[in-house]
């Protein structure tokens, strides 16, 4: 088992420690959402912006590599009524959708774990119908990695990279896949709600 299988039945109590931003940055995805839209959700987690996506969506495919976060994320879409998601073990560098499949995707806070971050986002834009949005919320910290995020270093939790909200526009902008809008959630651990539009 790896490190998100293991911490995958307390991962929402992990969230819920920066609850604010997470709380603002689910809201802001259900207002991205296109009414009756066609949404990819990848590495997921236990599902909470599948949910949120859910609640306007046509339908959501709920995807992680994590088969434990999967099954937390069946448990959550259950709980909450949201049928009108499935949920695939999948690879966010390795998506096996034609180009031009969703009307959104989503990727929330996975980049700043990724080797190849541009790669990924390179990827999801693929799969995005022309016109359409991938949002990509990331925590951002300034100058110095913040105590939360040292904390989840001592139980395994390995970021690869560190960005600056300017960094992360900066890193958005280089794929060269759209026009880029951003806005910072502040709180304990800020996350940078980006927003890619798919020309």
């Amino acid at each position: 088992m790896d490190f998100w299988d293991n911490i995958a039945a307390v991962y929402d109590i992990a969230e819920s420690i920066n609850g604010n931003v997470y709380n603002k940055m689910t809201e802001l995805v259900k207002i991205l959402v296109p009414k009756g839209a066609e949404v990819l959700d990848c590495a997921a987690g236990t599902g909470s912006l599948s949910v949120a996506a859910a609640e306007k969506a046509h339908k959501v495919v709920c995807t992680d590599l994590s088969e434990n976060m999967l099954l937390r994320a069946r448990k959550k879409a259950k709980r909450y009524g949201a049928d009108n998601i499935v949920f695939e073990k999948r690879n966010i560098f390795e998506l096996c959708d034609k180009d031009d499949t969703y009307d959104c995707v989503i990727a929330g806070n996975v980049l700043h774990l990724l080797d190849n971050p541009q790669g990924a986002v390179r990827e999801l834009c693929r799969v995005a119908k022309s016109g359409g949005k991938v949002i990509v919320p990331t925590f951002t910290w300034e100058n110095k990695e913040h105590f939360l995020v040292k904390m989840y270093r001592l139980i395994g939790f390995k970021p690869k990279r560190g960005y600056t909200p300017e960094g992360y526009y900066k890193m958005l902008k280089e794929c060269g896949v759209g026009r880029v809008k951003m806005k910072l959630i502040d709180g304990m651990v800020p996350c940078c709600l980006a927003v890619i539009y798919v020309p």
